[in-house]
């Protein structure tokens, strides 16, 4: 799914739908999650509905009761984990860094001998 190009009220829609599946999916009603998250049953409604903006903490409480929390970590990684961490920790394998390979210029003397100075 591309939101790059997505109006944001559109993208609140979206956003509000995945959460009601979410919450159909595990069987619990607006009130049961209201109850479980500390958010009112009016702002998981309007929300739900594409209709209400909701503050970041409880949409991080709703998105912890409905056990999508871990989700953000894709996006928002710590910033003091390198990619070549990540990538390490995943393989177990050693990363080798890559080297430009240096050429030298052709050598035009034919023969080298001890000693020999240029020039």
């Amino acid at each position: 799914m591309n939101w790059s190009d997505e109006n944001l009220y559109t993208i609140l829609e979206k956003i509000g739908s995945s959460i009601k599946g979410r919450r159909v999916q595990m069987d619990l009603s607006q009130e049961e999650l209201a109850k479980r998250s500390g958010v009112s049953p009016s702002s998981i409604a309007r929300l739900e509905t594409g209709k209400g903006n909701i503050s970041l903490l409880n949409l991080l409480s709703l998105l912890k009761e409905l056990d999508l929390l871990n989700e953000l970590q894709l996006t928002f990684r710590d910033p003091n984990l390198s990619l070549a961490l990540l990538a390490k920790s995943k393989t177990n394998k050693i990363r080798q860094r890559v080297r430009k390979q240096i050429t030298l210029p052709p050598n035009d003397e034919k023969e080298w001998t001890w000693g020999h100075k240029n020039g």
